[in-house]
C-alpha cells in the first residue's frame, strides 16, 4: 500500500472511531428528570404537566422527585389542576436528596410549602409514612425516588 493511501486510510479509520466515541459518549449523558419521566412513568409526565410542574422538572436547578406507583396516581387522575399542583408538589424538593442524605427525624420542605417526615428505618427510609422503594436514580437535574404511594399531607 502506498504511504498516501496509508495514511488517508488511517485518518478514516480515526474519524470514524471519534464518531463512534462521540455517539456513545452522548448516548451515556443522563437525561432531566423530565425525560426521564416522560420515558418511563407517562401517566406521571402527563399529570406533573397538567399540574403546570413539568417546567421545573427540565430546570437547571436541582430537584428530587418522590414519585409514587402508577396504580397510586390513577386515583387522582380526574383532579383538577389546581389540586393536581398542591398533591403532586408535595412529592418534590428543592435541591438533591439522596436517600442516604435524608436524616431520620428530619423535615424537609417541599416546593409545595408543606414539610415533610423523614423515618429512618434499619432497612428502608419513609417519607411521612410512605416508604421509598426505589432509591437514588440520579438524572441530569436531580434526583428520583420510587414511593410507595402518595404522600398524605
Amino acid at each position: 500500500m502506498k504511504t498516501h493511501h496509508k495514511y488517508t486510510y488511517i485518518k478514516y479509520i480515526v474519524i470514524v472511531l471519534i464518531a463512534v466515541c462521540t455517539q456513545h459518549v452522548q448516548a451515556q449523558q443522563p437525561t432531566s428528570l423530565l425525560q426521564h419521566v416522560i420515558q418511563e412513568r407517562p401517566l406521571l409526565a402527563d399529570l406533573l404537566t397538567k399540574a403546570g410542574l413539568a417546567p421545573m422538572l427540565s430546570a437547571d436547578a436541582p430537584v428530587t422527585l418522590l414519585a409514587p406507583p402508577e396504580a397510586e396516581l390513577e386515583s387522582i387522575m380526574q383532579e383538577q389542576p389546581e389540586r393536581l399542583r398542591a398533591i403532586l408538589s408535595n412529592h418534590i424538593l428543592s435541591g438533591t436528596y439522596k436517600e442516604g442524605d435524608m436524616k431520620d427525624g428530619a423535615t424537609l420542605k417541599t416546593v409545595g410549602g408543606t414539610g415533610i417526615t423523614i423515618c429512618r428505618k434499619t432497612d428502608h427510609t419513609l417519607v411521612n409514612g410512605v416508604r421509598i422503594q426505589q432509591p437514588d436514580q440520579q438524572l441530569k437535574n436531580g434526583m428520583l425516588h420510587g414511593i410507595s404511594g402518595l404522600i398524605q399531607m
